[in-house]
């Protein structure tokens, strides 16, 4: 767990991405746990007391049925009360199959007591009076049941002939006694009915229930419609089912396992694959049970809806609360972006960045003190470039007051005059020129000169080294007139030619060429010194370029205070003068020699 944490703080990860992060762990975290712990707790509310229910609901199944079974055991009982009912029984007593008809008074009398018991019961088939010789009298009209019948054909009756007295429930069965030929299943209540003076048998009561009966039961109560429900007697045999809307039977399925002796309760059971809540109530008046068989997917299924409205509505406060981290993070970290991007120009060597915008929190007091710290950077940048350029003008003012310049000049004139009555030639041009080097090195103090006066500066120094060279060093002036009047800055052009001179056509046999061109474009000065020298690999100019383009450090003024005339030099002078108006470049290539160009604002004599 840690290594994921160090993972997704680690060190390449930025800001931004820490603080959103952070946002959605603070956030999703706490939102997803209590989310979990509340579908929890709700589902395991909600399958309980959906179990509860079911329980309860079997129990008031249970408990309507008792009072409908006893309804009809009392109906059992009121024949024994009725002296007209039992005389026309003992009229007819003899042993079964032996009856053959009734006087019609008697199917008459029986019938109008029978229909009076049955009247507004639509969920008694019929109410018949049975006879110990087989004579049958029933409410019904007398073409739809048999006047006679033999209770020894139907196996179910085996059942009533033993109960002695007490009322017993039938199972669902095909009573004979009824005409036609599609006979309906029927649950019968039934009782031995004997004298109850002399406990002799006259006959027997059957009430016939329709199945329908125990279906208007659940009429009224709101039952899954999903489950199963069945009711059993005491010999486990099925006397009513209602199947779920799958349409299978429960009971079956409970046969094909052998489980229905084993469970008793409530308990959670498996039926071809499928797991059910196994509700049983047993009546202790009746020996019914009543069973019911809830598959755990309806139990579960108001949880599952409470699951996906809590993923949906996870992933909803997710999005939101991803979109409102992004937003936070990105104005948090904003004002520091924009700092950083300030301080990477900074690293670069633009010192003029400054924050534009800031509020007035800490962001805002950093940006501040970034500002004041490039103020004070540029102050001290400036105060330390401008301190060396006086420091070497100071060796140089040293130097010239060590030095008397007249008695420089007198001897050098000396030393020409002695070449000239010689016929030295080239000794008194080189004494000449070298005078002329010193004059205007020494001489002038102008930091600004004209153009001409440095290209004459520069002919005196290019005639030394043609001397040097032999003759072997050619040098090619393309200057526009116009333009000689024009204000540079001191000694920039001189130490061009000396770097063509020494690192362009040094050590080449046939020696070399070297172009000085200025030219006038639009509010510039384009002065440019070529050679056909060595050159230089492309590499090594951009390298050249970049470094020329940088604004100095302190260590790289100390590195060019023993040569304040290089490349470098000239460039910071340009720009420290004429700012982003003034600039050097390099081009060139290999075997072709080098090109340097200096780009300047042109200012009147005198600016």
């Amino acid at each position: 767990m840690m290594d994921k944490v160090r993972i997704f703080f680690g060190k390449n990860v930025n800001l931004r991405t820490k603080l959103l992060l952070l946002f959605l762990a603070l956030t999703l975290l706490p939102l997803s746990l209590q989310g979990v712990m509340n579908y929890k707790h709700f589902s395991q509310t909600m399958d309980r007391k959906t179990e509860q229910f079911t329980i309860d609901m079997v129990r008031q199944i249970n408990a309507n049925l008792n009072r409908l079974l006893k309804d009809f055991e009392r109906l059992s009982l009121l024949p024994l009360y009725d002296q007209m009912v039992l005389g026309i029984l003992g009229k007819y007593n003899a042993s079964m199959g032996s009856g053959t008809w009734a006087r019609s008074e008697d199917y008459l009398k029986m019938k109008l007591y029978t229909s009076g018991q049955a009247y507004d019961r639509p969920e008694i088939r019929g109410i018949h009076l049975i006879s110990s010789s087989g004579i049958l009298f029933s409410n019904l009209d007398s073409l739809a049941v048999k006047p006679v019948w033999d209770s020894r054909q139907d196996d179910w009756f085996a059942e009533l002939e033993d109960s002695e007295g007490t009322w017993r429930l039938l199972p669902p069965h095909d009573p004979g006694y009824y005409m036609g030929g599609q006979q309906e299943s029927y649950i019968s209540v039934g009782r031995v009915l004997r004298d109850p003076g002399t406990l002799q048998r006259l006959g027997y009561i059957l009430i016939d229930i329709r199945l329908e009966a125990f279906g208007q039961l659940l009429s009224n109560l709101n039952y899954e419609q999903d489950a199963s429900l069945m009711i059993v007697d005491s010999k486990q045999r099925l006397l009513f089912e209602r199947t779920s809307t799958g349409g299978m039977s429960a009971y079956d399925q409970l046969l094909m396992h052998g489980q229905i002796p084993s469970y008793a309760g409530n308990q959670r059971v498996v039926l071809d694959e499928q797991p059910y809540l196994y509700v049983q109530h047993h009546s202790s008046y009746s020996g019914l049970s009543v069973i019911s068989l809830t598959p755990i997917a309806v139990i579960q299924k108001e949880s599952g809806e409470m699951l996906t409205f809590t993923i949906w509505f996870a992933v909803l406060c997710m999005a939101g609360i991803a979109i409102l981290a992004v937003l936070l993070s990105y104005r948090i970290t904003r004002p520091l972006i924009r700092l950083k991007h300030h301080m990477i120009r900074v690293e670069q060597g633009d010192f003029s960045q400054r924050v534009a915008h800031f509020s007035s929190d800490e962001f805002g007091q950093m940006s501040r003190g970034f500002n004041r710290m490039m103020e004070e950077i540029h102050r001290l940048f400036n105060e330390v470039f401008l301190l060396g350029i006086q420091e070497r003008e100071a060796e140089l003012s040293a130097l010239q007051s060590q030095m008397n310049p007249h008695f420089i000049y007198n001897t050098l004139e000396s030393i020409n005059m002695m070449a000239i009555r010689q016929k030295h030639a080239e000794v008194s041009d080189m004494v000449t020129a070298l005078g002329k080097l010193l004059r205007y090195t020494i001489d002038k103090v102008d930091r600004m000169v004209p153009l001409g006066e440095e290209l004459a500066f520069v002919q005196s120094y290019v005639r030394i080294q043609q001397v040097r060279y032999d003759g072997k060093l050619e040098i090619i002036y393309d200057i526009e007139e116009a333009i000689t009047e024009y204000l540079i800055p001191k000694l920039v052009l001189q130490p061009l030619v000396e770097n063509a001179v020494y690192h362009g056509i040094e050590g080449q046999e046939n020696g070399g060429v070297i172009w000085v061109s200025a030219l006038k474009f639009d509010q510039e000065l384009l002065i440019s010194v070529r050679d056909n020298g060595k050159g230089m690999a492309q590499t090594k100019i951009d390298e050249l370029n970049e470094s020329i383009s940088k604004q100095p450090s302190n260590e790289a003024l100390r590195c060019h205070a023993g040569d304040s005339l290089g490349l470098n030099n000239i460039a910071q002078r340009l720009r420290l003068m004429y700012g982003e108006g003034g600039s050097l470049s390099i081009d060139g290539s290999p075997g072709q020699g080098l090109v340097v160009t200096i780009s300047i604002q042109l200012l009147p004599k005198g600016d």
